[in-house]
Protein backbone atom coordinates (compact mmCIF):
# COMPACT_ATOMS: atom_id res chain seq x y z
CA UNK A 1 0.00 0.00 0.00
CA UNK A 2 3.05 2.10 0.95
CA UNK A 3 4.40 1.56 -2.51
CA UNK A 4 1.16 2.14 -4.36
CA UNK A 5 1.04 6.05 -2.55
CA UNK A 6 4.60 6.70 -3.58
CA UNK A 7 3.78 5.68 -6.63
CA UNK A 8 0.72 8.14 -6.82
CA UNK A 9 2.14 10.91 -5.04
CA UNK A 10 5.56 10.61 -7.73
CA UNK A 11 3.04 10.62 -10.91
CA UNK A 12 0.91 13.32 -9.24
CA UNK A 13 4.21 15.47 -8.70
CA UNK A 14 5.61 14.51 -12.27
CA UNK A 15 1.69 15.87 -13.84
CA UNK A 16 2.39 19.38 -11.98
CA UNK A 17 5.80 20.15 -13.25
CA UNK A 18 4.28 19.07 -16.72
CA UNK A 19 1.55 21.37 -16.16
CA UNK A 20 3.96 24.27 -14.91
CA UNK A 21 6.53 23.52 -18.14
CA UNK A 22 3.38 23.72 -20.32
CA UNK A 23 2.46 26.69 -19.11
CA UNK A 24 5.08 28.30 -19.14
CA UNK A 25 5.86 27.34 -22.61
CA UNK A 26 2.61 28.73 -23.70
CA UNK A 27 3.33 32.49 -21.77
CA UNK A 28 6.48 33.01 -23.85
CA UNK A 29 7.13 36.29 -24.81
CA UNK A 30 8.89 36.89 -27.99
CA UNK A 31 10.90 39.89 -28.62
CA UNK A 32 10.55 41.22 -32.25
CA UNK A 33 12.96 43.26 -33.88
CA UNK A 34 13.86 45.61 -36.34
CA UNK A 35 15.44 48.17 -37.69
CA UNK A 36 14.46 51.52 -38.69
CA UNK A 37 13.24 51.82 -42.04
CA UNK A 38 10.31 53.79 -43.22
CA UNK A 39 7.82 53.66 -44.02
CA UNK A 40 8.41 49.80 -43.19
CA UNK A 41 9.64 50.50 -39.62
CA UNK A 42 9.58 53.39 -38.19
CA UNK A 43 8.88 55.26 -34.66
CA UNK A 44 5.84 57.60 -34.69
CA UNK A 45 5.01 59.23 -31.45
CA UNK A 46 7.71 57.16 -29.32
CA UNK A 47 5.99 53.98 -30.66
CA UNK A 48 6.65 51.07 -33.64
CA UNK A 49 5.08 51.71 -36.39
CA UNK A 50 5.27 51.07 -40.74
CA UNK A 51 4.28 48.57 -42.95
CA UNK A 52 5.76 45.45 -41.53
CA UNK A 53 5.40 46.43 -37.98
CA UNK A 54 1.80 46.62 -38.57
CA UNK A 55 2.01 42.84 -40.65
CA UNK A 56 4.13 41.26 -38.01
CA UNK A 57 2.22 42.55 -34.87
CA UNK A 58 -0.88 41.67 -36.80
CA UNK A 59 0.50 37.96 -37.49
CA UNK A 60 1.28 37.42 -33.51
CA UNK A 61 -1.92 38.85 -32.68
CA UNK A 62 -3.61 36.00 -34.96
CA UNK A 63 -1.77 33.41 -33.68
CA UNK A 64 -2.32 34.20 -29.65
CA UNK A 65 1.47 34.70 -29.42
CA UNK A 66 3.01 37.19 -26.85
CA UNK A 67 4.57 39.87 -27.79
CA UNK A 68 7.40 43.01 -27.43
CA UNK A 69 8.15 44.85 -30.56
CA UNK A 70 11.39 47.29 -30.90
CA UNK A 71 13.00 49.65 -33.10
CA UNK A 72 17.24 48.82 -32.83
CA UNK A 73 19.98 49.15 -34.90
CA UNK A 74 20.11 46.54 -37.60
CA UNK A 75 23.35 44.66 -36.43
CA UNK A 76 22.34 44.84 -33.06
CA UNK A 77 18.70 43.43 -34.01
CA UNK A 78 20.63 40.41 -35.89
CA UNK A 79 23.01 39.37 -33.09
CA UNK A 80 20.37 38.63 -30.36
CA UNK A 81 18.70 37.08 -32.82
CA UNK A 82 20.94 34.57 -33.55
CA UNK A 83 21.66 34.55 -29.91
CA UNK A 84 18.57 34.48 -27.42
CA UNK A 85 15.51 32.16 -27.77
CA UNK A 86 12.29 33.84 -28.33
CA UNK A 87 13.52 36.48 -30.60
CA UNK A 88 13.03 37.46 -34.05
CA UNK A 89 14.11 40.03 -36.78
CA UNK A 90 12.45 41.45 -40.17
CA UNK A 91 11.96 42.01 -42.30
CA UNK A 92 15.25 39.89 -43.74
CA UNK A 93 15.90 38.80 -46.59
CA UNK A 94 16.59 34.94 -47.06
CA UNK A 95 20.01 33.98 -48.55
CA UNK A 96 21.72 30.90 -48.51
CA UNK A 97 24.58 32.03 -46.17
CA UNK A 98 21.50 33.26 -43.74
CA UNK A 99 18.65 30.29 -44.59
CA UNK A 100 20.87 27.52 -41.69
CA UNK A 101 21.06 30.34 -38.90
CA UNK A 102 17.32 30.73 -38.18
CA UNK A 103 13.73 29.74 -38.61
CA UNK A 104 11.70 31.60 -41.07
CA UNK A 105 8.16 32.40 -42.10
CA UNK A 106 7.96 34.20 -45.22
CA UNK A 107 7.62 36.12 -46.89
CA UNK A 108 6.09 39.19 -44.58
CA UNK A 109 6.31 41.66 -47.50
CA UNK A 110 7.92 41.61 -51.02
CA UNK A 111 9.93 44.44 -51.93
CA UNK A 112 11.54 45.92 -55.39
CA UNK A 113 15.23 47.40 -55.10
CA UNK A 114 15.78 50.40 -57.55
CA UNK A 115 18.94 52.65 -58.92
CA UNK A 116 18.29 56.37 -57.88
CA UNK A 117 20.37 59.24 -59.56
CA UNK A 118 20.15 63.45 -59.74
CA UNK A 119 18.14 64.48 -62.06
CA UNK A 120 21.03 65.35 -64.22
CA UNK A 121 22.89 61.96 -64.71
CA UNK A 122 23.69 61.88 -68.36
CA UNK A 123 24.22 57.57 -68.49
CA UNK A 124 20.99 55.72 -69.36
CA UNK A 125 20.88 52.51 -67.25
CA UNK A 126 18.83 49.87 -68.71
CA UNK A 127 20.42 46.65 -67.01
CA UNK A 128 22.48 45.75 -64.36
CA UNK A 129 25.65 45.99 -66.61
CA UNK A 130 25.29 49.58 -66.54
CA UNK A 131 26.15 50.74 -63.31
CA UNK A 132 29.66 48.67 -63.74
CA UNK A 133 32.53 51.03 -62.47
CA UNK A 134 29.86 53.58 -60.96
CA UNK A 135 30.20 54.36 -57.13
CA UNK A 136 27.04 52.60 -55.78
CA UNK A 137 25.71 54.06 -52.25
CA UNK A 138 23.67 51.95 -50.04
CA UNK A 139 24.16 50.88 -46.17
CA UNK A 140 25.11 47.99 -44.16
CA UNK A 141 22.78 45.22 -44.08
CA UNK A 142 20.23 45.69 -47.18
CA UNK A 143 19.45 43.55 -48.70
CA UNK A 144 20.31 45.91 -52.09
CA UNK A 145 23.95 45.60 -51.05
CA UNK A 146 23.97 42.04 -50.32
CA UNK A 147 22.96 41.65 -53.93
CA UNK A 148 25.20 43.50 -55.44
CA UNK A 149 28.27 42.31 -53.53
CA UNK A 150 27.10 38.96 -54.45
CA UNK A 151 27.05 39.91 -58.27
CA UNK A 152 30.80 41.47 -57.73
CA UNK A 153 29.68 45.05 -57.79
CA UNK A 154 31.39 47.04 -55.40
CA UNK A 155 29.05 49.57 -52.51
CA UNK A 156 29.50 52.64 -50.40
CA UNK A 157 28.27 51.73 -47.21
CA UNK A 158 26.85 53.37 -44.79
CA UNK A 159 25.20 52.87 -41.52
CA UNK A 160 22.03 54.14 -42.15
CA UNK A 161 20.20 54.82 -45.45
CA UNK A 162 19.07 58.19 -45.21
CA UNK A 163 22.44 60.23 -45.56
CA UNK A 164 22.73 58.32 -48.96
CA UNK A 165 20.29 60.85 -50.55
CA UNK A 166 22.62 63.78 -49.70
CA UNK A 167 25.93 62.01 -50.56
CA UNK A 168 23.77 61.41 -54.52
CA UNK A 169 23.32 65.23 -54.53
CA UNK A 170 26.33 66.02 -53.77
CA UNK A 171 28.22 63.70 -56.45
CA UNK A 172 29.81 61.82 -53.31
CA UNK A 173 28.10 58.25 -55.39
CA UNK A 174 27.13 58.10 -58.85
CA UNK A 175 23.88 56.63 -58.06
CA UNK A 176 21.87 54.92 -54.98
CA UNK A 177 20.82 51.41 -54.85
CA UNK A 178 17.15 51.64 -52.29
CA UNK A 179 13.84 50.17 -51.52
CA UNK A 180 11.49 51.85 -53.84
CA UNK A 181 9.31 52.09 -51.57
CA UNK A 182 11.41 53.63 -48.93
CA UNK A 183 12.99 55.71 -51.47
CA UNK A 184 9.83 57.44 -52.59
CA UNK A 185 8.77 58.10 -48.74
CA UNK A 186 12.24 59.37 -47.70
CA UNK A 187 12.25 62.34 -51.06
CA UNK A 188 8.43 63.23 -50.47
CA UNK A 189 9.49 63.55 -46.62
CA UNK A 190 12.56 66.06 -47.44
CA UNK A 191 10.73 67.61 -50.44
CA UNK A 192 13.50 66.49 -53.50
CA UNK A 193 12.90 66.41 -56.26
CA UNK A 194 16.02 66.43 -58.57
CA UNK A 195 16.30 62.81 -57.44
CA UNK A 196 14.49 60.25 -60.02
CA UNK A 197 14.41 56.29 -60.24
CA UNK A 198 16.31 55.25 -63.35
CA UNK A 199 16.22 51.47 -63.08
CA UNK A 200 14.13 48.35 -60.97
CA UNK A 201 16.60 45.80 -61.16
CA UNK A 202 15.79 43.32 -58.10
CA UNK A 203 12.45 41.90 -56.31
CA UNK A 204 13.37 40.28 -52.54
CA UNK A 205 11.54 38.49 -50.51
CA UNK A 206 11.75 39.67 -47.21
CA UNK A 207 10.87 37.05 -43.97
CA UNK A 208 10.98 36.89 -40.30
CA UNK A 209 13.73 35.50 -39.16
CA UNK A 210 13.46 33.36 -35.85
CA UNK A 211 16.03 32.31 -33.05
CA UNK A 212 16.68 28.41 -33.90
CA UNK A 213 15.00 27.34 -30.58
CA UNK A 214 11.80 28.42 -31.45
CA UNK A 215 9.15 25.61 -32.06
CA UNK A 216 8.60 24.07 -34.94
CA UNK A 217 4.89 24.41 -33.99
CA UNK A 218 5.55 27.95 -33.75
CA UNK A 219 7.21 28.05 -37.32
CA UNK A 220 3.66 25.98 -38.69
CA UNK A 221 1.59 28.31 -36.74
CA UNK A 222 2.86 31.44 -37.86
CA UNK A 223 3.75 30.23 -41.09
CA UNK A 224 -0.54 29.26 -41.97
CA UNK A 225 -1.04 32.36 -40.51
CA UNK A 226 0.37 34.62 -42.53
CA UNK A 227 -0.94 32.79 -45.78
CA UNK A 228 -4.64 33.61 -44.21
CA UNK A 229 -3.63 37.11 -44.18
CA UNK A 230 -2.31 37.02 -47.62
CA UNK A 231 -5.55 35.25 -48.55
CA UNK A 232 -7.96 37.77 -47.04
CA UNK A 233 -6.33 40.57 -48.03
CA UNK A 234 -5.10 42.00 -44.45
CA UNK A 235 -1.25 42.50 -45.99
CA UNK A 236 -2.70 44.21 -49.29
CA UNK A 237 -4.87 46.18 -46.88
CA UNK A 238 -1.90 47.08 -44.71
CA UNK A 239 0.61 48.19 -47.34
CA UNK A 240 -1.34 50.26 -49.62
CA UNK A 241 -1.31 52.70 -46.14
CA UNK A 242 1.80 53.41 -47.59
CA UNK A 243 2.32 53.02 -51.15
Amino acid sequence: MRITIMNIKIILASLCFILMSLSSVQAATFTLLTEELPPYAMKVGGKPAGATVEIVSKLFERTGLDYNLRIVPWKRAYVTTLEEKNTCIFPVQRSQEREVKFHWVSPIVITQTGFYTRNDFDKNLSTLNDVEGLKIGSYKGSAAAEYLNSQGYKTSLITRDAPNIQKLKAGRIDVWAADTLTAVHMMKERGIKDVKESLVYFTTLRALACNLSTSSDTIDKLTVELKKMYTDGSVETIMKKYQ
